[in-house]
């Protein structure tokens, strides 16, 4: 919706583009209706008035904001935490839980200047690939005033990568315990299923050991063929019973790992030639 309640139009250009998901993200879904989400702002300038449009106003100062007007596929409700995690996440306002900003330093875009709040910014400094430096360069860039601080990064780095391995370290005995306890988990379940396999075998035997006892000797044909069918069921509790052997012998596979190298593979992994920061 614009500011007068009516349908919104997006370029065909747009489509697909950021601007078409940010638009898309900010703007209220078919469930709703706003009216009076601009407002007009007025200066006089050179001794006359001006009037300028387009200023969003915040959602709380809408004129008819009606919520859930519609069937949508996402409520207002939803709609507003988007808001919250959007605003939360905006690199250009202070606070809020960053994401690593990608490059070859380790916490691009996750320090804060100590002074005013901003993000610090990353520079390389000497030849490739360069050595990471974080600056509190923004109040410089765009006020001309100087800047807070500058430090290097190697040292920085190499601490949050410590700290980081110690705390993923816990992590990573648990990810290594989880296969074993899996397989180990479904040993037993195959056991079980072997088991339940066994006592069928063993009454189907015991049925048709009662069916040839209860035949008339007499009958050769009939008894030939219920002793047919007694050695079959006695075959398949015998092979019932090997798998269950099988399946109950201890499996030196299951053993669980040794995780006393475990902080020094990390650190390995961590600082092994051609891994990428991403990766990291």
């Amino acid at each position: 919706m614009d500011t007068r309640g009516a349908p919104s139009v997006i370029p065909a250009q747009m489509a697909g583009s950021s601007i078409h998901t940010a638009t898309t993200m900010t703007t209220p879904g078919a469930d709703a209706y706003a009216y009076g989400k601009g407002e007009k702002r007025t200066e006089i300038i050179d001794g006359r008035a001006r009037t300028s449009y387009g200023y969003r106003k915040p959602l709380e100062e809408w004129e008819v904001p009606l919520k859930d007007h519609r069937d949508s596929y996402i409520g207002s409700a939803e709609f507003e935490r988007n808001q919250k995690q959007l605003a939360f996440n905006n690199y250009a306002k202070i606070g809020g839980a960053k994401s690593g900003r990608g490059g070859r330093a380790l916490p691009a875009g996750l320090l804060s200047c100590g002074r005013c709040g901003r993000r610090l910014m990353v520079s390389y400094l000497g030849g490739p690939p360069g050595q990471p430096v974080y600056r509190c360069d923004r109040p410089n860039l765009m006020l001309g005033l100087p800047r807070c601080f500058t430090f290097g990064g190697l040292r920085v780095d190499a601490a949050v990568a410590k700290e980081l391995l110690r705390v993923v370290e816990p992590m990573a005995i648990e990810a290594a315990v989880e296969p074993g306890r899996s397989y180990v988990e479904g040993r037993s379940e195959q056991q079980r299923i072997v088991e339940l396999e066994l006592q069928q075998a063993r009454y189907e035997a015991s049925l048709a050991e009662r069916r040839y006892a209860a035949c008339d000797p007499d009958n050769r044909l009939i008894a030939a063929q219920l002793e047919k069918g007694w050695e079959t069921a006695l075959r398949r509790v015998e092979a019932c019973e090997a798998r269950l052997k099988a399946a109950r012998a201890p499996d030196p596979a299951a053993a669980l790992p040794d995780f006393a190298r475990l902080a020094e593979d990390l650190d390995a992994a961590w600082n092994a030639p051609g891994v990428t920061m991403r990766a990291r």
